[in-house]
């Protein structure tokens, strides 16, 4: 009977273990990818990260630096959305291979930059990209120049671009470049993928409404369309959907190096967040839509608002030479992203030094929603995609005009 009581209790103390040993592993380990980051798109507050500071192969995610370069350009007037790009052969060629993503762009037929972005986007189609790339008579060795260019000023500081498709440099056929390797791709870390992301959405969120669609028709030539399905299975209706969660956006990505590569965007409960997946594990390219379902759920699941609000002294702030004394600034209170209940945030406003006088005071006149500077929120759970601390602009509340003689000697 003893020997009996003995290995029942050293069973248990085994099984206790093993189900310790799985426990544990599940929550380190919650995405199945080699990385990912989920972020707050508005403030860039890191809510989850995995491996996010690997730099790694992301396809044609590339895309969305590609098409970030072509809004800065629509934005300073060197392009339109109206703008018709001729399709050469060496363009055609890569738009025609089917073991890419073909979309069949014709030798000598002309297209606008729109139909080209809506087909880079939403087909991820790679003739659409390189053609978009040239549409304003740039050469594509200058294109990844601006490229590199636009990454660096975004906050990417080692990222390797190629090209704005994505493929391997001899995928490129006739423009491939003849001083790098064949092998050769653009990659990047995930933090940086959603670094790119919160810069393209908060930019320019008119994209979101290309992103969004479930398929457009696009016109190959006269008497010839093509119906175009988005890549994205995670759209409202979509068979990987997340209740709660509106996603619009953004891309995937798919090479033998990459594997299958995802960034999401959506709205949940007002906020807009942004998901990167990288190299999804398993040989089922939807690995990528399960994988960042599962980010979202893990977020819904874990993730608190944490309201944070100025105190008295905080929300207000000295002006002289004014009608009054003292300015009220917003915002008052505002929200983070709490995942452990015992984090603990200190938020400090910041005034914009150029903005005040010698003993920190600002000079009247002031407008309401002026900016004054920025919140700075610290702690020791909290991380901005920036690397940088968490900020919110820091504005004015009201308006005090310029005072009279006597309310400029009062005040």
């Amino acid at each position: 009977m003893k020997k009996v009581r003995t290995f029942l209790l050293t069973l248990f103390i085994v099984l206790c273990c093993m189900v310790s040993k799985v426990q544990s592993v599940s929550a380190d380990q919650t995405i199945d990818a080699r990385s990912a980051i989920m972020i707050d798109a508005d403030t860039g507050q890191i809510i989850y990260q995995q491996n996010s500071e690997e730099k790694l192969p992301i396809a044609s995610i590339s895309k969305l630096l590609a098409v970030i370069v072509i809004e800065d350009e629509i934005n300073h007037h060197q392009l339109s959305w109206n703008t018709k790009v001729k399709i050469n052969k060496k363009i055609a060629d890569v738009s025609n291979d089917t073991n890419y993503s073909a979309i069949g762009l014709q030798v000598g037929q002309s297209y606008t930059v729109q139909e080209l972005f809506n087909a880079a986007l939403i087909k991820s189609a790679d003739g659409a990209a390189l053609a978009l790339a040239v549409a304003d008579g740039s050469t594509l060795q200058q294109f990844n120049v601006k490229m590199r260019k636009k990454a660096r000023q975004i906050g990417i500081t080692d990222a390797t671009i190629v090209n704005p498709v994505g493929l391997k440099n001899g995928d490129l056929k006739g423009l491939k470049q003849k001083k790098i390797s064949s092998n050769a791709e653009n990659a990047m870390t995930a933090r940086d993928v959603a670094l790119m992301s919160q810069y393209l959405v908060n930019h320019y969120p008119g994209i979101l409404k290309i992103t969004s669609q479930p398929k457009a028709r696009f016109v190959i030539a006269k008497g010839k369309v093509k119906e175009i399905e988005n890549l994205n299975k995670m759209l409202p209706g979509g068979k990987y959907n997340v209740n709660g969660v509106q996603i619009d956006g953004l891309k995937t990505g798919t090479s033998d190096a990459a594997g299958a590569c995802f960034v999401s965007t959506g709205i949940y409960q007002g906020h807009r967040l942004i998901t990167v997946v990288l190299h999804a594990n398993g040989k089922n390219k939807d690995a990528r839509f399960t994988q960042t379902q599962r980010l979202y759920q893990y977020f819904i699941q874990n993730a608190h608002q944490q309201v944070l609000t100025l105190n008295k002294k905080q929300s207000q702030k000295r002006v002289t030479n004014g009608t009054k004394r003292m300015l009220a600034v917003s915002p008052r209170s505002f929200t983070v992203w709490q995942m452990q209940k015992t984090a603990r945030f200190t938020i400090q406003p910041r005034y914009d030094k150029q903005l005040t006088d010698h003993k920190g005071r600002l000079n009247a006149p002031v407008k309401k929603g002026e900016r004054l500077g920025n919140i700075i929120v610290t702690g020791s759970d909290i991380r901005n995609v920036n690397n940088r601390p968490i900020t919110v602009p820091l504005r004015s509340a009201e308006t005090i005009n310029r005072g009279n003689f006597w309310q400029r000697i009062w005040n």
